[in-house]
Order: structure tokens, then C-alpha cells, then sequence
């Protein structure tokens, strides 16, 4: 059920100091520079996203510190909310990301020609922002920092350390780079970074890549670049990868320095709608993934696929309890959560009539029992969104959790176009009632 709205205050976004807002170079270890991926002003200069492109000059809220009241559209979860300087719809909001490192939080805005990066503490205080390249990739590290992969002034890769400043850094690592690669997913290793991009698969720092022609064979090598990328994982010595085209389900073995050790697909895995919004988290021996292709229900509900390094696809089940306007399907922001699996997505629940496409979408989380994830454990009401429609399949959330904590961060949009960054656990969440 839904969880009234709380009376204490919330932080909105807030304005950097004098100090931040001047042009930056980020500094590595060693004097190096990559002021080149760096965007100029960072928040509320020139290369800022503050304002709406192409959308007849949508007026933002102003970055001036303030304390809000609570809103009625987030619920008890919430601990902390943040207004973001991103609106839609425009192309200012194409994609958000979130990454924690300690108890900062990182938001990012993928745009086509820039990764807008904002920076803020667990309770919503904001640190900075920062311009880097388009296929910049942001992870979290260790030791509260974040990870920076990026090109660098003679165009190769570089992996920096970096502080959630954004200022301070530590070069790691850097690989070579070809100028056509367009970087579509990473993830970070003990030592070295695994990239992929639409040509190569890299792995930054361990001195290894190999074109997907190569790896895949010519006929398959463009799959990259007309598909989606869903999940990376990674386990001793063996990368598992999945990826798709229309209702294609493309999976692959490699190992760290790019060989193939298995490859498979199915045709008709997914949908018409399911491929895409589907996404993958590391979970287990493998990839657990998502997508909207479940039509037990008559519509598209949220289903769950285990699948193994050996490749190996065990289908896990829908959920049919938080459903989604039956003729397209959600986006689903899943995490582990103190060891056990939570995703996120809009959904009509607590109603069940997902018929009509004017019904309100609300943004709630589910507690999954994957051994049985038809109902969820426990539902946690995030946000009420005033969402609805077929629009429900372009609307970005994106969620990461803390580390050693039970709170997690979540960034969505809303009706009005605005988006929001809310810290949250699942202290609110409601069990249904036992036998």
C-alpha cells in the first residue's frame, strides 16, 4: 500500500561554492591533465545542462541553497530528496545513472555529446558537478572514491581514482583507444577495467583487447553497435556478457584478455516490448536479468531470467503483483541490497486494473524471493510519479545501494518532467500478511 507522506524537511539541490563553479582541470597523479573530457563550468557554466535544450526554454528551478517542505509524493522510506537540474522532455535527459562510494552518491545524466556527473552526501547536501566525454564511463570504487574511465589528452583510455570532489584524482591505468569506439558498458576488476565498446572488448589495464570480428566473427560483429548492451559480470578468470537485437537473447564467455571460450543466442526470447528496457545486475554464478516479457497476465509484467557462465538460462518467473500498463513495459533498476536482490520499477500497484493507460504509475520496490518472485516479499512505495501510458517505457530509473548499509539511492523522473534523486531504505515496506 501506499505510505503517507512524512512532515520533516528535505534538501533540494544545492548551489556549489564560488570556488567550484570556475573552469577545472582534473588533476592525476603524476601532473597529468584530462581537462579535454572535462566541461566547461561545471555546474551553472557554460557546458552545464541546467537549462533545457530544444524544448522551448523550460524554466529550471533556481540553484540557490533551500530547505524544502516533504512533498506528498514520496513516502516514508525517504530520507533524503533531491531535485535534479535535469528536465524532460528535452534532450537534457536521455539517461540517468546512479553509483555510490561510502556515503557519497554520484547521478549521471548521459546525454549524446556529454556525461553530466553531480556529486551528493547521503542526507542530500550537494559537492559537485562535473562535464566529462559522452562514453565516459563513472563507477564506484573503493576507499569512497569513484572510478573515471576516460580518454585523455592523446586520445587513449585512462582509469583515475577519483575523489567525489571531482577534483582530486589518482591516475591507475590506461589502454589504447581506437577514434571510432563508442564505449557501452564497464566493469572494474581487482587490477584493471573491462570495457566494452561497439568494436573491441578492452580490458584497461591488463594490456588486452580483441575486435568483436575477431572474437564473434564478421557476421556478428555489428550486434554491438545495433544492439543493447544488458549486463557484464565476472568471475575469476571468466567475463559473462548479454546483449540483444529486436527479440534476439545474445550471450558470451570470454576471458580477461578477450578469448572465446563459449558463445550461444536464442531468437524469440524476448517480446515486442521486452528487449527494450531489459537490464542485467551480477547476481550468483552469473547475470540476472530483467525485462517485460512475461504475457502470462495478458500484458507484460516484470520477468526474471538466471543466467550461468556456462551460459545456461533458468527462467525464474514474473512478477504479478506490482504491474505496469499492459502495453509496454518498465524499466527496472535492480540492486543487492545487504545480500538479497531489490528492484525498482513504475507500476499501478496498490491497484491491479493495468488496462488503462491513464492510470497513475507509482515507484515502488520489490524484495524478490527468486525461488518464487510471482509476489514480492515485501513492496516499498519510493515516489509517486503521476506517470502513465506508453511513456512508461522512456522513463529512466536508476538506483545503486550503499555499501555496508541497508539505504540505497534511486534517481527517476515525473509527470512534469522533472527528475529527482531520493535516498531511501526499506524501513516503510509492507509484508503481506502471513498465512
Amino acid at each position: 500500500m501506499l505510505v503517507g507522506s512524512r512532515t520533516a524537511s528535505v534538501v533540494m539541490l544545492l548551489t556549489l561554492a564560488v570556488a567550484g563553479c570556475g573552469k577545472r582541470d582534473l588533476q592525476l597523479g603524476g601532473g597529468g591533465r584530462i581537462d579535454v573530457d572535462g566541461g566547461p563550468g561545471g555546474i551553472g557554466g557554460a557546458g552545464a545542462t541546467d537549462a533545457a535544450s530544444g524544448d522551448g526554454g523550460a524554466t529550471l528551478p533556481p540553484l540557490d541553497a533551500s530547505v524544502l517542505p516533504t512533498d506528498a509524493a514520496e513516502s516514508a522510506c525517504v530520507t533524503a530528496v533531491v531535485l535534479l537540474p535535469w528536465m524532460k522532455p528535452s534532450s537534457a535527459l536521455a539517461r540517468l545513472d546512479v553509483a555510490t562510494a561510502g556515503d557519497t552518491v554520484a547521478v549521471m545524466n548521459r546525454q549524446p555529446d556529454m556525461l553530466d556527473v553531480r556529486t551528493y552526501t547521503r542526507d542530500g547536501a550537494a559537492i559537485a558537478g562535473f562535464q566529462f566525454a559522452a562514453d565516459a564511463q563513472f563507477l564506484p570504487y573503493r576507499d569512497g572514491r569513484f572510478l573515471l574511465v576516460t580518454r585523455g589528452v592523446t586520445g587513449a583510455f585512462s582509469a583515475t581514482a577519483i575523489d567525489p570532489d571531482l577534483v582530486g584524482g589518482t591516475r591507475l591505468y590506461g589502454g589504447a583507444a581506437t577514434v571510432t569506439e563508442h564505449v557501452l558498458g564497464a566493469l572494474p576488476l581487482a587490477t584493471s577495467t573491462l570495457l566494452i565498446t561497439d568494436e573491441r572488448f578492452v580490458n584497461v589495464g591488463g594490456d588486452h583487447a580483441a575486435t568483436w570480428s575477431t572474437i564473434l566473427g564478421a557476421a556478428d560483429a555489428e550486434t554491438f553497435e545495433s544492439g543493447r548492451l544488458y549486463g557484464i559480470a565476472a568471475q575469476d578468470d571468466r567475463v559473462l556478457i548479454a546483449w540483444g537485437t529486436n527479440d534476439v537473447l545474445r550471450l558470451a564467455a570470454l576471458d580477461t584478455s578477450g578469448a572465446l571460450v563459449a558463445r550461444a543466442e536464442q531468437t524469440g526470447f524476448f517480446n515486442s516490448v521486452g528487449s527494450t528496457t531489459a537490464s542485467a545486475i551480477s547476481w550468483g554464478s552469473g547475470l540476472l536479468l530483467f525485462d517485460g516479457s512475461d504475457n502470462s497476465l495478458g500484458g507484460n509484467a516484470v520477468r526474471l531470467t538466471q543466467i550461468g557462465f556456462d551460459l545456461s538460462l533458468t527462467a525464474l518467473g514474473g512478477n504479478k503483483q506490482l504491474r505496469t500498463f499492459y502495453r509496454t513495459a518498465p524499466r527496472v533498476a535492480a540492486i543487492a541490497l545487504q545480500r538479497q536482490p531489490v528492484a525498482f520499477w513504475l507500476t499501478v500497484f496498490p491497484e491491479d486494473d493495468n488496462s488503462q493507460g491513464f492510470t497513475t504509475h507509482q515507484l515502488h520496490g520489490c524484495l524478490l524471493d527468486l525461488a518464487a518472485p510471482s509476489p514480492c516479499l515485501a513492496t516499498a512505495a519510493i515516489a509517486a510519479t503521476g506517470l502513465g501510458g506508453y511513456g512508461i517505457a522512456e522513463e529512466p530509473v536508476a538506483a545503486a545501494a550503499f555499501p555496508d548499509a541497508a539505504a540505497f539511492a534511486i534517481a527517476h523522473t515525473d509527470v512534469n518532467g522533472r527528475s529527482w534523486l531520493r535516498v531511501a531504505n526499506l524501513g516503510c515496506a509492507t509484508r503481506p500478511p502471513g498465512p
